[in-house]
């Protein structure tokens, strides 16, 4: 694509996708050249020169409407953007003779307006990093839901949201997103559970009668697999045994039964347990009832 080699700039971040480990998205910077390794990882060192090649050549594969969610979908994943920013402008600028299409020199152009606004929003405080999962964010739209149930859905929907739409770069040091949506659902079930005990108590203390849950006296993966056979695996003319879904099934295990100490059983350890894609948290062939 170039005549000669491509001059680096100092990037100090430098995000990239290892073909060898996973299949890379629509904006995703990678190794065009098969010659080249595929984690850009010269003598033991990361390099520059392959990534700034390969970082130019993305932008000039790409469309001239696609640059600008190109440029935004890096800077979402950076911890500085600004300074990425700064040394993309430099990149260019540095590489300039090596532009020698017409096409090549409209799409520079673009890159550089594009940098600059999310420079402006950068500073302004206007850019917001991963916006759809910033958990703050989350946070502070689940105080205008008035019941557990709205808060739980909502939560509910932004995990599976985060989780079909992944990016495969993620912080160490930072919990992620659908973790924290774990946690937080957690949160709000235990104090709809203490809710209940409390109420249940007041009502003993007034005289009204409640109704007893039933204590298991075994492991509770294995009373929830009976019913995960009955909602997956058994049939009945050819339909599921039991004619409701995992959550119906989820708060009728809550609501009616307790472990051997007594305690209330947590509805995301249930759901967990009632999960398809979660083999590993019911019980191996030889504990397991067979209906």
């Amino acid at each position: 694509m170039f005549k000669s080699a491509v001059s680096t700039a100092p990037f100090k971040e430098h995000l990239i996708i290892d073909l060898s480990l996973t299949e890379p998205g629509e904006f995703d910077i990678y190794c065009f050249d098969q010659a080249q390794p595929t984690n850009f990882i010269h003598s033991g060192k990361f390099s520059l020169q392959q990534y700034c090649q390969c970082l130019l050549r993305k932008l000039f594969t790409l469309n001239k409407s696609k640059i600008k969610p190109f440029i935004q979908y890096q800077c979402e994943q950076l911890a500085d953007p600004f300074v990425w920013l700064n040394k993309f402008e430099k990149l260019i600028d540095l590489n300039r003779e090596l532009f020698t299409t017409k096409e090549q020199n409209i799409k520079v152009e673009k890159a550089l307006v594009v940098i600059e606004l999310i420079r402006q929003d950068i500073e302004n405080n206007k850019f917001n990093k991963a916006a759809r999962f910033d958990f703050d964010r989350v946070k502070g739209k689940l105080k205008q839901y008035n019941t557990p149930e709205e808060q739980l859905s909502y939560l509910y929907e932004s995990q599976a949201e985060y989780m079909q739409n992944k990016t495969k770069l993620v912080d160490p040091s930072e919990i992620p997103f659908d973790q924290k949506c774990s946690i937080e659902i957690e949160k709000i079930e235990k104090l709809e559970q203490l809710k209940k005990r409390t109420a249940q108590r007041t009502a003993v203390l007034n005289g009204k009668s409640i109704k007893e849950k039933i204590p298991i006296r075994g492991h509770l993966n294995i009373l929830v697999d009976a019913f995960f056979q009955m909602l997956h695996e058994k049939k009945a003319n050819g339909l599921p045994y039991l004619d409701a879904n995992t959550t119906e099934i989820t708060t009728f295990i809550v609501d009616n039964f307790v472990d051997k100490d007594g305690q209330p059983i947590s509805e995301s350890t249930v759901r967990t347990m009632l999960s398809p894609n979660k083999p590993e948290k019911r019980p191996k062939n030889d504990n397991k009832i067979h209906l």
